[in-house]
């Protein structure tokens, strides 16, 4: 078992919030930098795309807990969420567009 996967485990069996502290911590960089890139440079976006990960994350921890690469599976959730994201922004100005132009 990897240091990641025992600290998983720690946060699943204990709600150790040392645990979850300690992986954050080592992945926050690499979630931020990929929603930063996907949200083309937007800090404040990144940042809450980054958050939502991470809430995910608590809440998943459970199935999370028997994967081989939280990164990995760190980055999908990222993609996702900023990809998510994208989508809301888009409709809510296509909505703001069409609101102004009744």
């Amino acid at each position: 078992m990897t240091e990641t996967q025992t600290l998983l485990a720690e946060y699943v069996e204990s709600g150790s919030d040392g645990a979850f502290r300690e992986l954050a911590a080592r992945y926050v960089n690499l979630v931020y930098s990929i929603a930063l890139r996907l949200l083309g440079g937007d800090t404040h976006w990144a940042e809450d795309v980054t958050q939502t990960v991470f809430v995910r994350l608590s809440h998943n921890a459970r199935r999370l807990a028997r994967e081989s690469s939280l990164g990995g599976r760190l980055h999908r959730e990222t993609c996702f969420a900023a990809g998510k994201s994208l989508c809301s922004e888009r409709r809510r100005r296509a909505q703001g567009t069409a609101a102004t132009a009744r």
